[in-house]
């Protein structure tokens, strides 16, 4: 039963239709409520009421509701409201339907790895215990290293086990009779945390698990969480905790399945976008922010940190390796990227694309790279647009459009009914709507064409992908004209990018022999569309393939091999940075884009072709 509440005094909170009940003080936004007790509601502005997402609906009870104008009149008739502007006056009944609900991700944490020799810097060594002082004599023993030294002498024993961290010069364990030797590999992204458990004794990898960074409940973009850390006091140790906590809860899945002690764990590497690595290591991020006019001084050397000052559930005495970042928008997710396609023994030079939240990309070969980020994510997320959504369970993942009917026919994350569009639905949709003849150069509509799925709606004209009745939202789900022009503008930006890239190393889409695709995003990007609306170039003569999570590769690589922890350090050192937004082509190469699909010299085959699509017109 719901009841008032006085001022200062608690509200009860059910929220559904996870059934949890919660308890907050009168004033509270539902937001805060919902993230106070861990439920998931998307928030990709961080709660300054900008983006929409987090519509959620009242079902009883009084609150206080700011509606701003990113509801409709349609769904304040049906109480919606945005939980980053509603207060909690009394207890009351929330209902976060599905498209609120950050869901479940789609695992995808594979990575196509070279083959290597490990060389682990972390080794288990048998030895007469009256070894063990000379031991100590040239490596630090760790935490309750030399109580176990005591406690295995009094035993009368004659050999002991010791593991040992090479580069540190450490003693981490002393074991009886020997034990197990693991390492965790990590991913960290702005979206998801992927986490590799890896053999050290055997060199490989036993399994991968992905799951949402939990500090997406604080904004889905970095600027966002920068802001979060700005704005409170204990902001930054905040940020730490919960994407610890997400790796310590795949370390706790990965030690039940495989009956491992969390103790047998002694190595962790980590990789991570700038912003990722700043918050992971506790530094403040404010100077990446603090002017997008200047250059960001960026440290290119590596993080060693003592995992116990980190709180990750492993070895006490375990290393945490943080792959070294390269600038602001080149952080050690991209060295992971290059290592792993092995950009760094090419000949020739190659190009790598790891298309995600932010769209890296790097051209180069062994003695010299080139990068820069294309700040296109957003859009790719499903921010900004109609039902955009990230690729959950429900999410329409790829679209094509029947050319006789002009009717969308879909396919979901699952293939359970539609909540929304991810990003690689959205650019197959774009791609199919303008190669049928649906939309002009500009993306806009023919609004005249006779197709029964093209309408004028609450914003404009729009084409509807998914009628009411076959979507599990009970609404249309549609692309607005406003969507099209979002995701062209984020398409533009990655072509600018990979544009003024050959442009400053004279280079042509002839001269690319090889493309390699990075990123959970560019995994399931079909990138036939991706060409099609012009955010790919067109490589005649280039060879395409897919290497999945560069990132995590190249923290698994790092882990397993000395060598290739040198080579990402040599890699970090020689990486220029180019900021995109600084440079005087970039404007000129954007702008190109916003034509579809491009510039000829980018298109040099599919542009002519593409200007020769008729406007649909219903069959005779």
């Amino acid at each position: 039963m719901l009841g008032i509440v006085a001022e200062g005094q608690e509200c009860v909170v059910r929220f559904l239709p996870h059934n949890i009940v919660a308890k907050v003080v009168k004033g509270t936004t539902i937001l805060e409520a919902a993230i106070r007790y861990g439920i998931g509601i998307r928030s990709v502005c961080g709660g300054k009421g900008l983006c929409g997402k987090c519509k959620v609906v009242v079902r009883g009870g009084r609150v206080e509701a700011r509606r701003g104008d990113l509801l409709s009149h349609e769904e304040v008739e049906r109480g919606y409201v945005l939980a980053c502007l509603t207060k909690i006056m009394e207890d009351v009944e929330v209902e976060v339907p599905v498209e609120s609900q950050i869901g479940r991700p789609r695992l995808q944490s594979s990575v196509l790895l070279p083959s290597i020799k490990p060389r682990p810097i972390i080794r288990q060594e048998t030895l007469p215990i009256h070894n063990i002082p000379k031991v100590i004599s040239t490596y630090r023993p760790g935490v309750g290293v030399l109580e176990r030294f005591s406690e295995v002498s009094s035993k009368g024993m004659d050999r002991v086990s010791i593991v040992l961290n090479d580069v540190r010069k450490k003693i981490l364990d002393v074991n009886e009779g020997g034990g197990g030797l693991y390492g965790l590999a990590v991913d960290i992204g702005t979206t998801k945390v992927a986490v590799a458990l890896v053999d050290i004794v055997e060199g490989k990898v036993l399994d991968t698990i992905s799951e949402f960074n939990k500090q997406l409940i604080y904004g889905e973009d970095v600027i966002s969480r920068i802001r979060f850390v700005l704005d409170r006091k204990d902001g930054l140790r905040e940020m730490q905790r919960v994407v610890v906590e997400t790796i310590n809860t795949i370390t706790d899945t990965f030690c039940r399945k495989y009956r491992i002690a969390r103790e047998d764990i002694y190595m962790v590497t980590v990789a991570g976008n700038t912003v990722m690595t700043y918050l992971f290591v506790g530094l403040n991020p404010y100077p990446l922010i603090k002017s997008f006019k200047e250059r960001a001084e960026v440290p290119r050397t590596p993080y060693w940190l003592e995992v116990r000052d980190v709180g990750l559930n492993v070895n006490r005495n375990a290393d945490v390796y943080v792959l070294p970042c390269a600038g602001r928008f080149l952080g050690g997710d991209v060295v992971g990227d290059i290592i792993t396609a092995g950009l760094n023994f090419s000949e020739e030079p190659v190009l790598l694309i790891d298309i995600g939240t932010n769209t890296e990309v790097v051209v180069g070969c062994r003695d010299w790279f080139l990068g820069t980020t294309a700040p296109a994510g957003p859009a790719f997320e499903g921010w900004g647009l109609t039902h955009g959504v990230r690729a959950i369970t429900g999410a329409i993942e790829s679209v094509v459009i029947d050319p006789k009917t002009c009717k969308a026919v879909y396919k979901t994350v699952d293939n359970v009914k539609p909540i929304g569009i991810c990003g690689s639905g959205y650019i197959d949709l774009l791609a199919q709507l303008f190669v049928n003849g649906l939309i002009d150069v500009f993306g806009k509509f023919y609004r005249d064409c006779g197709c029964p799925y093209i309408r004028k709606g609450g914003k404009g004209y729009e084409y509807v992908v998914v009628p009411a009745e076959e979507s599990a939202t009970g609404k249309d789900i549609v692309v607005t004209e406003d969507d099209l022009y979002n995701i062209i503008d984020s398409k533009s930006s990655v072509c600018s990018a990979i544009s003024i890239l050959l442009k400053k190393m004279l280079l042509t889409v002839h001269n690319v022999k090889k493309v390699y695709v990075c990123g959970a995003f560019g995994n399931y990007l079909n990138l036939n569309s991706a060409m099609t609306i012009g955010m790919i170039p067109e490589f005649t003569n280039a060879g395409v393939e897919y290497i999945g999570n560069g990132s995590l590769g190249g923290a698994i690589l790092t882990l397993l091999s000395e060598d290739y922890r040198v080579e990402a350090e040599r890699v970090a050192k020689l990486l220029a940075s180019i900021e995109l937004l600084l440079d005087s082509d970039f404007m000129d190469e954007y702008q190109a884009g916003f034509m579809l699909p491009g510039k000829k010299e980018l298109f040099p085959v599919w542009r002519d072709a593409s200007r020769n699509i008729k406007p649909w017109k219903p069959p005779s």
